[in-house]
């Protein structure tokens, strides 16, 4: 899979001056202690002891520094692609659930089954092999394919498939929707030789906001989301969060969010806090109506929460934070989805978003849809 110029907490962008609010923060990442790392029976990298987590547990689903991506039956169905754009797309055959996934997969980039069955079988139950036989489907009509990723580090979870749309795919993306999908936003699947594939932590970046996404979209209140938009202040200011999106409170009452994604790397103190800078140059210099309620922030794990607040506390403290992580994610939005902390107490707190609950009250975004589309029209060659 192609990799863009962005990873996590690393904006090519910064400023030298936003680089240089570093220097009051020790640059160098803490290094954990022998006994607190969980990989002790895998072939460790060198620098393991400075991106492990502080409480020794094992890193979140989607944030592996050391993983590489392996695609599954890289040919599958892709001698197929050709055809069924010619016949299908050009012919006006495609289904509305073909339509979803390819509209998902040229906005948000990668999604994994659990994700995709989501957004495209809303409250499928999850014994239901109707996303599993549709995503088999679209993998062997050439539109999309599947990877999942190698790492040196023995883990005891399961690694889902992830997939993204091909060259077929992505042209059709642009036939549908009228939109340019970027070269990143699709794969040429190929078989890698051993410790040869692409590195996942750009994967890693989208997978994680797109549980977000998902959740989201299952509780029904998500009403736009971006990946990756341009937030300006003004000519020389600027910053890509992740992901920048709106939900629905109630009728007329909307929020706006950005997401940022921790994932762990070299060098990450500085790499964090000249983001950080740059974020806090943004949301002071934007108009109080564009600000976001909340910054989320998707950590590797929750034991890398006090750290990130600390640096918060010092480059950003004007921002409103909010952190989550990989497993928070994984088990569905709750009441306890979303944390604080608390710098003087050092408690991790639940901060509670109890609108996103599914019984609470409030306009849905569905609701919010069926509105917006109106049923005016000009009747005259209706039958």
């Amino acid at each position: 899979m192609q990799q863009g110029n962005l990873t996590s907490f690393e904006d090519i962008r910064e400023s030298e001056s936003a680089a240089k609010e570093t220097t009051s923060f020790p640059l160098l990442s803490p290094v954990v202690a022998e006994h607190l790392n969980p990989y002790t029976d895998s072939v460790c990298p060198s620098d393991i002891h400075q991106l492990l987590l502080p409480d020794g547990k094992r890193f979140g689903l989607f944030s592996d520094p050391y993983a590489t991506v392996e695609y599954h039956q890289p040919k599958f169905g892709m001698p197929n692609g050709k055809y069924w754009l010619e016949t299908n797309v050009n012919g006006g055959e495609i289904s509305e659930r073909e339509l979803k996934l390819i509209d998902v997969l040229s906005t948000n980039r990668t999604m994994t089954r659990r994700q995709l069955e989501r957004i495209i079988f809303p409250g499928m139950n999850p014994q239901d092999r109707a996303g599993v036989e549709f995503i088999k489907k679209c993998r062997s009509r050439g539109i999309i394919c599947a990877y999942r990723w190698n790492t040196p580090l023995k883990d005891e979870r399961t690694k889902p498939m992830a997939y993204t749309l091909t060259r077929y795919g992505a042209e059709a993306a642009e036939i549908l929707f009228r939109r340019k999908v970027s070269k990143d936003f699709w794969s040429s699947p190929v078989a890698y030789t051993s410790g040869q594939g692409a590195k996942m932590d750009l994967n890693f970046v989208d997978l994680a906001s797109n549980e977000l996404y998902a959740e989201l979209v299952r509780v029904d209140r998500l009403v736009k989301w971006e990946r990756q938009p341009a937030i300006r202040a003004d000519q020389s200011t600027y910053h890509y969060p992740v992901a920048a999106f709106e939900v629905i409170r109630d009728r007329g009452d909307f929020l706006k969010f950005w997401v940022e994604v921790f994932r762990p790397q070299t060098d990450y103190i500085q790499k964090t806090a000249q983001r950080f800078a740059r974020i806090r140059q943004v949301y002071t210099k934007l108009p109080e109506h564009n600000r976001p309620a909340r910054v989320l922030l998707i950590t590797d794990g929750e034991a890398r929460i006090p750290l990130l607040a600390r640096l918060a506390e010092q480059y950003m403290p004007e921002v409103p934070l909010r952190f989550t992580s990989d497993e928070r994610l994984l088990a569905g939005i709750a009441a306890d989805t979303f944390l604080e902390y608390n710098v003087a107490s050092k408690k991790i707190l639940a901060s509670t978003m109890r609108f996103l609950a599914e019984d609470a009250p409030g306009m849905r975004a569905s609701e919010f849809f069926a509105e917006t589309r109106g049923s005016d029209y000009d009747d005259e060659f209706e039958d």
